[in-house]
């Protein structure tokens, strides 16, 4: 991983977590300017999103829905009931995925969310002109499960 002559201005890595990202700071090759990694509600990377912040390192979030895994029929009391994320949804009055989209966001990181819907295209990007209260966002912290919905994630522990 060198970057002379190369004409390269900045790297970005993917699913690292504080162990590879030491190791190349340890080895002296370059900051990475970008790390993208699995972030949601139910895996939460606290360890690796304070290191990328505290050495200036932009966090992409992708499975930001958990490949909606997580997601609860919202239409089912029962279902709203058992989960946290769709309590939040309910008393904001938005989507799942806005919630998680938005957690993520005020985490710190960008947010990268995947639909092919238009509907929920604009949906997703309707996040910006509110936020989650500290509360309710210490309540998300409590969904943290370290659950992977895409399975190259387990290659950062």
């Amino acid at each position: 991983l060198s970057t002379e002559g190369a004409g390269v201005k900045s790297i970005g890595v993917s699913n690292f977590g504080v162990g590879q990202l030491e190791g190349l700071r340890k080895a002296g090759l370059p900051t990475p300017a970008v790390n993208q990694i699995e972030l949601h509600p139910w895996f939460q990377q606290h360890e690796t999103l304070e290191y990328c912040k505290a050495h200036g390192i932009v966090v992409t979030a992708y499975c930001p829905l958990a490949r909606c895994k997580k997601l609860v029929d919202a239409s089912d009391p029962e279902a709203v009931k058992s989960s946290i994320v769709a309590q939040v949804a309910e008393k904001y009055g938005k989507t799942q995925a806005q919630i998680c989209i938005r957690w993520v966001l005020q985490m710190g990181a960008v947010c990268i969310p995947k639909s092919s819907n238009p509907d929920r295209i604009k949906q997703n990007a309707d996040v910006f002109s509110w936020k989650i209260s500290d509360e309710d966002m210490d309540l998300l912290a409590t969904c943290d499960e370290t659950f992977y919905a895409f399975n190259a994630s387990k290659a950062m522990l």
